[in-house]
């Protein structure tokens, strides 16, 4: 469990001031993902999706939230972050009307862009395994 916490061999190569940086970018992520959580859905939607697709998104975005903040699991929440912004953006539009979708589409892109960069910052972490000692 532990190990979750150690910093990647992506981390460790960072200077101080990157490693900052990217903390910062994995914060904004976090923060995102909380918001997408708390505001999904138009109110004045007027077929909105069931109550269970909307909850199973907040869940997703929770989940996703806690995964960008420990460093051995960055890159998923990253990559699953900018799936689900892409998501996010065709519902906006195809179920919520297009005034919510133009209303959001800066947030989403912009939680897209931060995601993005994180994902490709951290992209030789994918796939890594073993302890912090063995790479």
């Amino acid at each position: 469990m532990i190990a979750l916490f150690q910093p990647t061999a992506v981390m460790r190569q960072d200077s101080p001031v990157l490693r900052a940086i990217y903390w910062a970018l994995a914060l904004a992520t976090s923060a995102a993902q909380v918001l997408c959580a708390l505001g999904s859905g138009s109110p004045n939607t007027a077929n909105p999706m069931p109550d269970w697709v909307n909850t199973s998104a907040n869940l997703i975005n929770v989940a996703l939230a806690v995964l960008v903040l420990v460093p051995r699991t960055r890159i998923w929440g990253a990559i699953g972050t900018a799936v689900i912004m892409i998501l996010s953006m065709f519902t906006n539009a195809q179920v919520d009307g297009f005034d919510y979708f133009l209303a959001v589409l800066p947030f989403d892109l912009g939680a897209l862009a931060v995601a993005g960069v994180l994902a490709w910052h951290h992209r030789s972490d994918f796939g890594a395994s073993g302890t912090p000692d063995q790479r």
